[in-house]
Order: structure tokens, then C-alpha cells, then sequence
């Protein structure tokens, strides 16, 4: 048999062989009784020395149960799993049946020799369908990884689908511990994490060596991934907790080894620097993190501090710091946005704090301030290891010589997407090498849109100012005065008309905003007031504010007189009471970090149902040109000159990954910058920069018309459509499919300016696309009541990843709630009230079932609690603590109501947390020795059943 055609079954038994030749044992398990029975197995051996030789007994392993996974939800689960920075790894206390407290251990976290590895498959577990399992890897009898293989040739997206549907219907008891999904075809192979709520299939991530290289094969993915060492220390050491969005995050392969190569450096050449070039969208923040906990555990530095520049800290860059680490035993959250250096000082005298992160600015204060340097002094000689996050921007000035001088034994790692080369080195002569020694680690643009880490880009150059036998596209001309030119009313108006012509076009009818960066502050006015002039002439309901930092964006401001300074900040006043009329805040300059917070967090959350709380358009100079990430954001509209790494980290804004609506970042210049482009992005690049630009507009009007083409092969019109639905699956397949690569290319050539429907009116009209949507549409329902009622039969659904995004907005759903919750500004009293009027209007026109459901809680919420929480306080914690208590009422209520003890309640409720049932047997004997006659027990049984469904699903929040 070719290697082509091998089986499903053949593949999966060479995997096992695989396995055990790295390692694994193979143990057989058939169902989820025997996968309990061995856990329980080994659990005892595991623990034999505190058992004192006695067995855990049913009551006792019962309380494990329970105490493992109970009413516990898979980031929870996670938790415990590790420690999670608060408790030791692996580690519960139950009460033995002589009331003695246990201490049981079921995973060693640190030393990876210290668990036991094994491999089962096609392990069945019964539940309204019939699941069964290809492969799953244990560690200490626990479901750690579970892998779904397809055979060769087939899609492994398949298998993707396949893993939500097992997850969803059948994942209970231990299989909750699964911690990580591997699916593959034997060709292709990837990873992702398990969590609660939707899975998204951008997250399945490609497996590397360090050159970053794929191991795309099965069996090589196999030799490095899940060699006993290395799958250890992704589980316990190379995941990241986000308490407030509550879930799990596995780093990718690049980001491993990034980190691996830091704490190498400092173990083994404390002597050197090292910086890792990671490309804008990458995740390098998330690397920065985990390379800087990993340097308190494993060496004897005294402080490990993580640096960062003020200027890339947004809000929600500070909250999603403070969700990933654990507040410091001073109650101060880990980064604070503040200018307040006490805390800084209090943290580095602290032995309690090891890891600190501070801006670079608070950080310079902090040593050169005489009030806090006699404090301070100890650190002169001690070793304090520094991690700098965007070393280009932050790291060569003064600043950085200060602190070099204070910390004398110190280390610094930086971390940068677009490092000084010779190319494009500044005026003091230095490069990112001869600041940091040598580079660690790369990944490259070219690499992560590769990998589908990030997006492409689609670059359109627009001429604006014509002479007598040119265009003016240069602001070097001889004889002419282009800056006038260029800053001219006329052209000013002609660029802004152009913008708000075709903005729907190129960010998908609005759902999705834009940044517009121009020269400096006073054309940015310019430019705001043009709009709001053209706004109200078309009557235009376009959302459009600009931002800037008045003294930091006027050249040498601090020499120039009051006047001028005033007049910048007085017309940035007006677009701020603008936006107050507009969004119903009060802000002002003199709450400028309230605003900024205000505007960042609108254009984070855009949404196409919210019309009236979006951002459309942002105006900037410099600010939100870096260190801001949006998957919101879409195009950026460039009116100045950019160059090398300020070009690609603006254009860097719009390559977030986030669903196939976006399929690449927009960005619209109204200046020739191709040169400076061309150059940025081979300097970036490694030299090719093949990877970073879409396709031109005739590339993808040519592969337009192909795929027309193919689809009038399956259905000339769309009436013949219906036909094919009688015809069986595979036809209705084969227009999914063609019409889905349709979709994919027209998504990609409707932003360009060269595109109209009138060039392809003889292969496909406007109006037939429409009615070919419908037909999709049709057909995806039609397949889904192909499914429903198909038990075990393996639907067509499983080989179509639809593309449904393409044609719908966004969904207002209780995960879209829950994370705008999650996000509220405690920061001010204005942003606090916006954010809670934003959501409490949502609750009142959802039409999500689910949501409507719960609408009353969280609104309750949002009245009750929210207003007395303080600026530090985490939603999260507070929306789960307040969830609880409501619960809890809601089940007394209940129970004094119907006269029927709290206890069988209770227990009935944790049974289904636990078994997705209630225990119809335990709840009548239970009512009868409570005195109940049986027709009061059968009543009252059909009422406590119909109580904990609802309740579960009411208070259900992932």
C-alpha cells in the first residue's frame, strides 16, 4: 500500500508505535469506568507512603473526584493541574473516612521523570451519540493530550470539528483534564489548547524546530512535541493563565524556544546580553512573561524586571498584564498605569516580590530621584536581570544609561520585532547588537504569516496631486513647494472624500475600523474638522475622532511659546467635547489618560451591531502606531512618510489574525512610499519579503474569474442549486465548496479601488452572488437537519469547514458579554458608566436565547456591584463571586418554596456539574426518608429535575 493511501487505522498504529518507542507504555482502556478505575490505581501508588498502605476507599476516592473536578470548569481544572503560581503542583486534601486530613499528589509539575507516560485508544464513552476516541495520552492515569487522526489526503480540519463535537457532547469526569488537542492527517499536524466556551481553528498551532521550520509530518511532529520531556514542559511550564477572560493559553513553538534560550543565557553566560527578534503580532509580550517567571525559579537573581515603555502601555495592555500575573503579597496589581513611583520602590525592597514590571519611565524616576535613591542603593551590586519589551523604541537614550549605571551587575534581555540594522540605524550610531550582545531567537514577519500567526498585507498607492505632465508623489520635488501642496485644503478634502467613499467597501460594511495617520497634530486637525464638515453635509453617520499628545508631537514644543502649545491642546478639547456629545463621557486634556483609555478600548471593541458606540476612524500621529493590537482593526490610511521599522509596525496594527472575514490588513497610502516600503519589508524580512504583500489586483481578478468558473461548472444558475439538494450530498458538497472559493476571493478583491461588479457582469452579476449566498445559506441548513438526525452517521458536515463568517456580522452572544464585563474601565467614573450603559443596552435588545436567559443577572450585576468597585478590583472575580451568591439564594428560594431539603438540592446539582444527569434514584430515596409519599416524590422529583437544568443553564457563563 503507497504511503498515499495508507488507512486511518494503519496511521493511528504507527503513532502508537511511535509512542512507545519514545516512551510510552500502551495500556488498554475501554470506556470511562476502566479510565477511573486505573487512575484510582495509580493514584494509590503514586501516594502509598502518605496512604500508610490503605488503599483509598470508594467513599474516599469519590471525595477525589469531587475535589479534582466537581462543578469545577476547565480553566479551573487547568489550574490545579499546575499550581498555577498559588498552590504546589498537582496537589488536593481530602478527608479520610477516620476525618484524618490527606495530602494527595497526582502531578509533579517540575521533574518530568517523576510521572508516569502511557497511551490508550479508542477509548468509548457513551452519551446521546456514541463517541469514540482515536488516541489519548495519559499522564498518571489522567487524559493529558488527545489526538484525532485522519487518514492521508483527507482535511485535518476534519478533525478539528470533530474534537469540538467529542468536547462538547462527551467530555466529563476525567476527561476534563484534557489539557491539550493534537489533530493530524499524517501529512499535516497541529496543536491547540483546550478551554471553555468556543475553540476558534485560527489558534491550531504549526509544530517547529528551532530554525523554525515545520514538523509538519506526523512522525517528525511526534519526535519533538511528544517526547516525554518536552510534552511536560509545555504542560507545566510553557502555558499562561488569563484569569479575566478565563482561559488558558499555550505558547507556540517560536515562543518556547525564545524563552528556552533566555533562561539558557542567564544559567549559563550571566556575562552576556541577548535580545530575540520577534515580528510585530507575534506574541512577544506573552514570551517576555514567561521567560521573566521562569528567571525568578531557576536562577539567583535578586530582581527580574520586566520593562516596558509607557507609551505602548494602552489599558488594556495593563489589564491583560495584571490578568496573567498574580498580585504582589504588597496588594499592589502587578503593573499599574499611575505615575506613582512608591509602589515601584516598595515592590524592589520587597523579598517577597521577585518579579516586577514597571515602565522604563517610572523606573529612571525611581533611581534618579534623591528621596528613593539611599533606598535604592543595595541594588548596586546585586543581580537583577531586566526583560525590555520593543527594545528599539525604548532602549537607547538616556533613560537606559541610568539605570545601567544604578544596576551594575544587571542582564538585560530585549525583545523587539524590528531590530537596528546598519540600514536603518539611528543618529547615535548604535545597533540592537551592540546594545544586547547577540540575537537568541528569531521569527520573522515572513515566518508568522507563514504560519497564519498574522496577516498579509494588500497595499494600494493613491496619487493625489497632479502637475502639468506628472503626478506629485515625492515631497523632494525641485522649484516646488509640496509641503503646501500636500497640506492644501483642496487635497485635504479630496483625501478625505476618497476615505469615506470607500470605507464601508474595505472594512466590510463597518465591521471592522481603521487608523489614519498623518504629519503632525495640526493636519490631524485639519483633517478632523474636513470630515466633520463633510459628515454633516452627506449626513453621515461615520464615527471619526483623532488623539495625539500635544507636547510630544510638536517639534522642540517645549521652546516654543504658550500660544502655540495652547492651540494644539485647545483644538484637541474641541474634538473631545465632540466626542462627549457624541458617547455621553466628560472628558477633557486634563483626563487625558481617561481618554485615551476610552478610545482605545471602542476601537478594541468594535462591533458591527453597536454602531453607535464604535470608532470608525482614528486619526493619530505616533500614538497607536505601535504597541496596539486590535483584530478590529483592519486598514490603516497613511497621509505622511514612513519608513523602515515606524513603516511596518504602523502597517503591523492591521495584521491581526481574527476570522475569515479579515483576510489580510488594509493599507491605503496617499503618498509614494513604495520604496520605503519595499525596503522595510525586505529589511524585516530576512531579505524576502515574498510573504508579507497579498497578491496585486489582476493576480486576483484572474483567480476571481477561475473560481466563477467552477462554480458555474456545478450550478449555471442559482436556481439549479435546488436540484442538487435532491441529487445527494456529495452535489451539494461540490457547490459549498466551489462557491466557498467564491467567497474567499472576493472577500480579498472587493477593497481594492480597481474592483467594480460591472468587470465580471458576464460571468457573475451582484444580484446572482446575492442569490448564490442564499443557496449557501440553504445548504448549510440543510446539512445541519442532515446531522441532527443522524446519531452516528458521519455527517458532510464534517468534511466542510463553512465559511459562514464571510457572510455574517458579528454575533452578540454570553461570550461577548461576559468579556465586555470582564473589560470594564474601573480606572474613572465616566469610562466606568459608558462601559455599563454599552452592555445594559445590549442586554435589553439581545435576541440570543441563551443570553436573554441570563440577561437579568447580569444586568443586576452591572447596577449592584460594579459601582462600588474600586480601580483595582478584577471584574472577573467579582462577576464569578456575585454569580455564586445568586445561585445560592436562587437554590434556598427553591428549596423553601417546595418544602424540600437544601441537601438533596445541593447534591442533585453537583451530580449533574458532574455526570450531565441528576440521580433519579438517590433523589427518591432521599425524599423518602424525609417522610414524602411516592405520588409527592414523583412530583416533586419531575420538579427538582426541571430546577437543576435550568439552573445549571441559567448560571452557565462560558
Amino acid at each position: 500500500m503507497s504511503e498515499g493511501y495508507e488507512s486511518e487505522a494503519l496511521l493511528e498504529k504507527r503513532f502508537m508505535n511511535r509512542l512507545n518507542a519514545i516512551g510510552y507504555k500502551t495500556v488498554k482502556i475501554s470506556d470511562e469506568k476502566q479510565l477511573t478505575d486505573h487512575f484510582r490505581t495509580l493514584l494509590n501508588e503514586r501516594n502509598d507512603e502518605r496512604l500508610k498502605g490503605t488503599p483509598l476507599s470508594d467513599t474516599e476516592f469519590s471525595r477525589v473526584l469531587h475535589q479534582m473536578v466537581g462543578a469545577r470548569n476547565i480553566f479551573e481544572i487547568a489550574q490545579l493541574l499546575r499550581g498555577a503560581d498559588i498552590q504546589p503542583y498537582g496537589k488536593i486534601v481530602i478527608q479520610r473516612d477516620d476525618n484524618s486530613q490527606l495530602y494527595l499528589e497526582f502531578f509533579d509539575g517540575h521533574d518530568y521523570q517523576n510521572n508516569t507516560y502511557e497511551v490508550t485508544h479508542q477509548v468509548t464513552v457513551n452519551t446521546k451519540y456514541v463517541n469514540r476516541y482515536d488516541v489519548t495520552i495519559l499522564i498518571n492515569g489522567l487524559p493529558i493530550v488527545q489526538i484525532e487522526l485522519k487518514k492521508r489526503g483527507v482535511d485535518f480540519s476534519e478533525a478539528f470539528h470533530q474534537i469540538i463535537r467529542y468536547r462538547d457532547e462527551s467530555f466529563r469526569q476525567l476527561y476534563r483534564f484534557v489539557q491539550l488537542f493534537v489533530v493530524s492527517n499524517g501529512d499535516e499536524t497541529r496543536y491547540f489548547a483546550n478551554g471553555d466556551g468556543k475553540l476558534n481553528s485560527n489558534f491550531m498551532f504549526y509544530w517547529t524546530d528551532r530554525q523554525n521550520n515545520w514538523l509538519n509530518d506526523i512522525d517528525a511532529f511526534t519526535s519533538s512535541f511528544f517526547v516525554p520531556k518536552r510534552l511536560h514542559s509545555m504542560i507545566a511550564k510553557y502555558t499562561i493563565f488569563d484569569n479575566d477572560n478565563q482561559r488558558m493559553l499555550i505558547m507556540r513553538p517560536y515562543q518556547v524556544y525564545a524563552t528556552e534560550a533566555i533562561v539558557n543565557q542567564a544559567k549559563h553566560h550571566p556575562e552576556k546580553n541577548g535580545f530575540i527578534w520577534h515580528t510585530t503580532g507575534s506574541g512577544k509580550t506573552i514570551t517576555a512573561f514567561k521567560s521573566a517567571q521562569r528567571l525568578t525559579r531557576e536562577t539567583d537573581a535578586e530582581k527580574v524586571i520586566f520593562l516596558i515603555d509607557r507609551s505602548d502601555l494602552d489599558l488594556q495592555t495593563a489589564k491583560n498584564f495584571n490578568s496573567y500575573l498574580p498580585k504582589s503579597v504588597t496588594n499592589q496589581p502587578a503593573l499599574d498605569r499611575t505615575d506613582d513611583t512608591r509602589s515601584l520602590v516598595k515592590q524592589l525592597r520587597s523579598k517577597d516580590d521577585p518579579l516586577i514590571i514597571s515602565t522604563i519611565q517610572k523606573m529612571n524616576v525611581a533611581i534618579s530621584n534623591p528621596k528613593y535613591k539611599k533606598l535604592l542603593s543595595q541594588f548596586h551590586d546585586q543581580r537583577v536581570i531586566f526583560i525590555e519589551d520593543e527594545a528599539h523604541r525604548s532602549q537607547f537614550g538616556e533613560m537606559r544609561k541610568n539605570i545601567n549605571n544604578w544596576f551594575k551587575n544587571s542582564e538585560h534581555f530585549g525583545f523587539t520585532g524590528t531590530p537596528i540594522f546598519s540600514e536603518n540605524i539611528g543618529a547615535d550610531g548604535r545597533t540592537t547588537k551592540t546594545l544586547y550582545d547577540e540575537e537568541l531567537h528569531h521569527y520573522l514577519i515572513k515566518d508568522a504569516i507563514r504560519d497564519h500567526n498574522v496577516l498579509g498585507f494588500s497595499v494600494q498607492y493613491i496619487g493625489t496631486i497632479k502637475g502639468k505632465d506628472t503626478t506629485i508623489d515625492d515631497e523632494k520635488v525641485p522649484g516646488i513647494d509640496t509641503k503646501a501642496a500636500f497640506e492644501s485644503p483642496e487635497r485635504l478634502k479630496q483625501v478625505a472624500t476618497h476615505i469615506m467613499l470607500n470605507h464601508g467597501n474595505v472594512t466590510k460594511n463597518r465591521q471592522y475600523n481603521a487608523i489614519f495617520t498623518v504629519p503632525s497634530t495640526n493636519i490631524a486637525l485639519k483633517y478632523y474638522e474636513v470630515f466633520k464638515k463633510l459628515k454633516e453635509e452627506s449626513n453621515s453617520d461615520l464615527k471619526i475622532t483623532t488623539i495625539f499628545t500635544w507636547a510630544e508631537n510638536e517639534k522642540d514644543a517645549e521652546k516654543k511659546q504658550d500660544e502655540k502649545f495652547k492651540t494644539s491642546r485647545h483644538g484637541l478639547d474641541a474634538v473631545i467635547d465632540d466626542y462627549n456629545h457624541q458617547y455621553g463621557t466628560a472628558f477633557s486634556t486634563d483626563k487625558f489618560s481617561d481618554y485615551f483609555g476610552d478610545v482605545s478600548k471602542r476601537m478594541k471593541e468594535h462591533n458591527a451591531q453597536t454602531p453607535d458606540d464604535n470608532i470608525d476612524i482614528l486619526i493619530v500621529v505616533n500614538m497607536f502606531l505601535t504597541g496596539f493590537d486590535s483584530p478590529k482593526l483592519s486598514t490603516l490610511y497613511v497621509d505622511r512618510r514612513l519608513q523602515w521599522q515606524g513603516l511596518l509596525q504602523a502597517f503591523s496594527r492591521t495584521n491581526r489574525i481574527e476570522k475569515q472575514s479579515k483576510p489580510f490588513g488594509n493599507i491605503i497610502c496617499y503618498r509614494n512610499i513604495k520604496k520605503e516600503t519595499d525596503d522595510a519589508i525586505k529589511l524585516f524580512s530576512g531579505g524576502s519579503g515574498n510573504f508579507v504583500v497579498v497578491p496585486s489586483y489582476q493576480e486576483l481578478a484572474d483567480q476571481f474569474d477561475d473560481k466563477i468558473k467552477r462554480l458555474k461548472e456545478v450550478a449555471i444558475t442559482p436556481g439549479d442549486v435546488d436540484d442538487l439538494h435532491n441529487q445527494g450530498e456529495d452535489k451539494l458538497k461540490d457547490f459549498v465548496l466551489a462557491f466557498r472559493d467564491v467567497l474567499r476571493v472576493q472577500n480579498k478583491i472587493r477593497v481594492y479601488d480597481d474592483f467594480s461588479w460591472d468587470k465580471f457582469e458576464n460571468q457573475l452579476s451582484e444580484q446572482e452572488m446575492e442569490q448564490y449566498r442564499s443557496k449557501y445559506f440553504a445548504a448549510h441548513q440543510a446539512l445541519e437537519q442532515e446531522e441532527d438526525g443522524g446519531g452516528e452517521k458521519a455527517s458532510i458536515l464534517d468534511d466542510i469547514d463553512f465559511e459562514i463568517e464571510l457572510l455574517e456580522t458579528d454575533k452578540i452572544d454570553v461570550e461577548y458579554i461576559m468579556n465586555l464585563i470582564k473589560s470594564i474601565n474601573l480606572g474613572s467614573k465616566e469610562s466606568k458608566k459608558s462601559d455599563t450603559n454599552k452592555i445594559k443596552r445590549m442586554l435589553n435588545n439581545a435576541d440570543n436565547p441563551e443570553l436573554k436567559s441570563k440577561a437579568d443577572l447580569l444586568a443586576d450585576f452591572l447596577d449592584q456591584i460594579i459601582p462600588k468597585l474600586q480601580s483595582d478590583a478584577n471584574v472577573s472575580n467579582e462577576l464569578n463571586k456575585y454569580l455564586a451568591k445568586r445561585r445560592q439564594n436562587e437554590i434556598q428560594q427553591f428549596s423553601e418554596k417546595n418544602k424540600i431539603p437544601l441537601d438533596i438540592i445541593d447534591h442533585q446539582l453537583s451530580d449533574y456539574d458532574f455526570y450531565g444527569r441528576t440521580n433519579s434514584q438517590e433523589v427518591m430515596k432521599a425524599l423518602s426518608e424525609a417522610g414524602y409519599d411516592f405520588k409527592q416524590k414523583i412530583t416533586i422529583k419531575k420538579r427538582i429535575k426541571s430546577f437543576v437544568q435550568k439552573t445549571i443553564k441559567r448560571f452557565a457563563m462560558s
